[in-house]
């Protein structure tokens, strides 16, 4: 038996265990003993783990897991950044107005960056909303996959962008304006990070959040969903980070650092497309990513099976109703 030190790498955060492990079930016990083993999913594009053996280098460790993440997520920011739908003109229109709004009322001095935007993946958001701000107003794009990165950088925006995470945000005390998650807050809502993401966001500054959510109640994507929650748990993941199940909230309804403002759900932009664009975009999931190939295609003919026997759907044109969730908070 070799002793194993494990190191998971999840927002650059970091545990070390130390045990006696035989095997690759003993291996995986181990790993998701771990307390932040939750977030290993958090974006399928941030994972990586890591075994040192006493017996190999790190590179020999098992290290075909290494090369699966590489294989998965080598054009995972394309496929993400073509699969998934835009924001509607209003939301973007709102989270401009918050902008501004926080612009004219908190003093500006040490400021350095107006939107801090955390989790940017693709720039799907930051696309639409660098373009519509002020050009005096200095903007940051955070994301902390290189891949979905650089998928944002070869937009040519008019923006900084960084790899960062939210307990590691490479900026100064009070120095933020406005703090924006789109699509991502419920990976990192955790007690530490918003500790974090509150140091860097000037009393009075604005935590705004946006998500295109699904309507999982809405005809065969009650099947999708009963799927989701099955892929999740064969991930070893947790369903708390799951949007719709609202756990994101739990430490920061709590949190004297943060006060409500207001909350909306909008109408969102509905995805359409033919058989096989629906089930490219419902795949961008990042656990279906976490999925052995031939386990995440069993799941993808599940589901083509589902649409192509779904009484009366035109599988040429089929519609994925999404709704806007917004929630904007003020740092104290």
């Amino acid at each position: 038996m070799a002793t194993i030190c494990t190191r998971l790498m999840l927002s650059s955060k970091y545990v070390y265990s130390r045990q006696k492990i035989s095997n690759i079930s003993s291996i995986r016990q181990l790993l998701f003993k771990c307390q932040t083993l939750q977030s290993l999913w958090a974006a399928s594009s941030t994972q990586h783990v890591v075994l040192f053996s006493s017996h190999s280098t790190p590179e020999q460790s098992l290290g075909h897991i290494k090369k699966q993440a590489a294989v998965g997520f080598k054009t995972g920011g394309d496929h993400y950044d073509a699969n998934r739908p835009n924001y509607t003109h209003e939301s973007v229109d709102l989270i401009v107005s918050e902008i501004e709004s926080t612009s004219k009322t908190t003093p500006q001095t040490g400021i350095k960056y107006h939107v801090l935007e955390l989790g940017a993946g693709t720039g799907k958001l930051t696309e639409q909303l660098s373009k519509k701000l002020p050009e005096n107003m200095k903007y940051l794009a955070t994301e902390p996959s290189e891949n979905f990165l650089g998928v944002l950088k070869s937009k040519g925006l008019n923006v900084d962008a960084v790899l960062a995470t939210a307990d590691r945000i490479p900026l100064e005390d009070k120095s933020v304006s406005n703090v924006v998650c789109a699509q991502c807050f419920h990976w990192f809502a955790e007690k530490e990070n918003l500790e974090s993401i509150h140091r860097v966001m000037a009393p009075g500054g604005k935590l705004i959040m946006i998500w295109n959510m699904k309507k999982f109640d809405h005809e065969w994507l009650v099947a999708f969903y009963e799927q989701r929650k099955k892929v999740v748990s064969k991930v070893e993941g947790s369903m708390a980070y799951l949007v719709n199940t609202m756990e994101w909230q739990r430490d920061i309804s709590v949190s004297d650092n943060f006060k409500l403002l207001w909350n909306k759900s909008l109408p969102g932009i509905n995805f359409t497309g033919n058989l096989e664009a629906i089930l490219a975009n419902l795949t961008t999931i990042s656990a279906y990513n976490a999925l052995p190939v031939e386990q995440r295609n069993e799941c993808i003919e599940e589901l083509r099976q589902v649409l192509i026997n779904w009484p009366g759907l035109d599988l040429k044109n089929i519609e994925v109703p999404f709704t806007t969730l917004m929630y904007v908070y003020e740092a104290q």
